[in-house]
Parts: C-alpha cells; structure tokens; sequence
C-alpha cells in the first residue's frame, strides 16, 4: 500500500507545481525577479512588511527587482475599470506599499502595478501621491484615537472577502 501511496503523492506536487507555475506566468511576472510573494506561489513569505516610522503594515501580493530598484505588484481579481485608471482604494493600497518597501529596504520606489483580470496598469509613485498617502494615514491615526469606527458600505460581497470579517462586529454575511 505504501509503494502506492508514494507515487501519487509525488504527482499531486508535481502537478500543483506545474498549476502553480502556469498561474505565476499568467501574472506576466518576471519570475526570476520576485523577491516576495504573498499569493500563495511556490515561494510565499509568511512575513509582513512593517513600518514603525509611519504605523504601517502590509503583505504585498508580490515584490520585484527592476532595472530601477523594486516594485510593488498588486493582483486584483476584478476587471480593470473602464476609465483605465485604477480604483482610488487600489492606488493607495499600492502607495502604501510603495512607502513600506523605501522604508523597509532603504530603497526609492519610482512605481508599482495593478494587475487586473484584464490588464495590468502602472501606478508611479509620484511626491503628491506620497503627500495624498501620508495626509491618509494620518487622517486614519487620529480617526483610531477618537470614537469607534464603523463600517461604511453596504456590499455582502465585500465583507465575505474581508480578512477582519471573524472579528468585525458588523459584518454583513
């Protein structure tokens, strides 16, 4: 039995290898420049990037060396929006994580992308958009010392994909 056993297991991690692999290279990553990844690939980092200077924490899906230093990739799994611009919630997602990475590593950012279902769209990390980030962040500080904070839509959906729905009072599924 155990002569079966062994053999299918070595072709289930083969197979996931190769799914894993095939999923990788639809992203259009450069793969052999990843230096972190939090998707679940074949190389994840359990790790969270953290910033005590700006009270800053974030797993991006994936960090990759450039020619130009390292950039934030984050995968969305909607449709890019038609304005062709990305969703204000996901520029400053990536902004952030474009301030952890100089803070973390030490290192300017110049950009980082949105991969969409449909196509992946460059964000630069401009100086007014690190202004809009930090004026944000700060707004968000003072906002966790005042009066209890609420939830503000009114989207199932959103709350089923939310990772603080287990301790969130007010989730909506």
């Amino acid at each position: 039995m155990f002569f079966l056993i062994v053999p299918i297991i070595f072709i289930a991690a083969v197979l996931a290898w190769l799914i894993g692999r095939r999923l990788l290279a639809r992203t259009g990553l450069p793969v052999p420049n990843i230096l972190y990844a939090d998707v679940g690939s074949t190389f994840p980092q359990s790790q969270s990037l953290s910033s005590e200077r700006y009270g800053l924490v974030g797993k991006p899906d994936y960090l990759v060396r450039l020619a130009e230093g390292i950039a934030p990739i984050e995968v969305k799994s909607c449709r890019a929006p038609a304005s062709g611009r990305p969703y204000e919630g996901h520029i400053f997602q990536l902004a952030a994580y474009c301030l952890l990475v100089e803070d973390v590593f030490g290192v300017p950012v110049q950009h980082g992308r949105v991969n969409y279902e449909d196509r992946s769209i460059q964000v630069d990390f401009t100086p007014s958009l690190r202004t809009s980030l930090l004026a944000l962040l700060n707004e968000m500080h003072a906002a966790k010392q005042g009066e209890e904070l609420h939830i503000d839509h009114n989207r199932p959906g959103k709350c089923r994909s939310c990772g603080f729905r287990t301790v969130c009072g007010e989730n909506l599924v």
